[in-house]
């Protein structure tokens, strides 16, 4: 696998993700540290943002960009692996979810909005 060319799609950084797993020699058997470390990689985001106003958040992400590239990064990769450990392929279920949230919050037009490659 090419580690060095551009993830374009959500399976193909999945697919990624387990390559490197396997690679390391890791296990890829349901891990509840993964769970943590989601949630540590969360809270350390929301602490930058905490006890600010909204005009304080905006000005503070404008700023700061490169903690948040980082940190939904960190999140995307744990994600994936995660989902790898539980047998979830990732854009089945972001799939599944993204029409179960549109339906109930009754974006009927979100679809045709939506660009597409």
């Amino acid at each position: 696998m090419d580690v060095k060319k551009t993830i374009e799609t959500m399976k193909e950084s999945q697919a990624l993700v387990q390559f490197f797993a396997e690679r390391n020699a890791w296990k890829d058997i349901p891990n509840v540290d993964k769970f943590d470390h989601l949630h540590e990689e969360l809270i350390e985001m929301s602490q930058h943002l905490r006890y600010k106003s909204e005009e304080e958040r905006i000005q503070f992400v404008k700023q700061n960009k490169d903690i948040f590239v980082d940190g939904i990064g960190d999140l995307f990769f744990g994600l994936c692996r995660l989902a790898n450990q539980l047998d979830v392929d990732v854009e089945e279920a972001f799939n599944m979810v993204k029409d179960e949230i549109l339906v109930k919050y009754d974006h009927k037009d979100s679809e045709n909005n939506i660009v597409k490659k």
